[in-house]
């Protein structure tokens, strides 16, 4: 009974995290995608919210955050096919949750890794969507100048938007991921185990 009540309070405890942490990131991603698009910063500031949640709370609240970001900024701005955008989120999350729950997000490589694996995802993800959605550019100033700047040398419009993609996400993504390593170092030691590491879990069956 007792077991049983301390796994229950636990679960508990976790709920009650991802019901404040999801919706959380959904508005730091919000505010972080206002300021970019405000101030027309050459990135995006749009998944520093997904990212935090996904080393905090694990790969699946990182990437709902994410995903539902995207749909509200769709809703808001009246463009619900800019939700699509949502897949490099979902990705972003998947990607930095997996490793923080492998203890792999403690080490300046790690989070070096992480921001080339994030990076690359959203290039290779964005891509398709944006030439859906915007017809291969976006809402990134820096961005959509460097695409213009290698339509002038020939490249293609497809090979110009995820080329042009790569240094914009290397910085965006590198910002977000190195606040997420931050804040996660800075935890106390309770809420480090909210992502299901492997080392935690072992720890508690002990």
């Amino acid at each position: 009974m007792a077991m049983n009540s301390v796994n229950s309070s636990k679960g508990r405890l976790r709920s009650t995290y991802i019901a404040i942490m999801i919706p959380l990131g959904v508005a730091i991603n919000y505010v972080g995608g206002t300021i970019a698009t405000g101030l027309g910063l050459p990135i995006y500031l749009d998944s520093i919210g997904t990212i935090v949640v996904a080393a905090i709370m694990g790969p699946w609240c990182g990437a709902a955050s994410g995903i539902l970001y995207n749909i509200i900024s769709g809703i808001i701005n009246g463009n619900i096919m800019a939700a699509l955008f949502g897949l490099c989120n979902l990705g972003s999350g998947l990607i930095v949750g997996y490793m923080a729950r492998m203890n792999k997000y403690s080490k300046v490589w790690h989070i070096a890794v992480a921001t080339f694996l994030v990076s690359l995802w959203n290039s290779i993800v964005a891509t398709p969507i944006s030439m859906v959605v915007y017809g291969g550019v976006d809402g990134n100033a820096g961005t959509n100048l460097l695409i213009a700047g290698m339509q002038a040398f020939g490249s293609d419009l497809a090979s110009a938007a995820f080329i042009a993609r790569i240094p914009a996400n290397l910085i965006d993504k590198g910002i977000a991921c190195v606040i997420a390593w931050i804040i996660l170092l800075k935890l106390p030691e309770n809420m480090r185990k909210l992502n299901g590491s492997k080392e935690n879990k072992t720890a508690e069956k002990a």
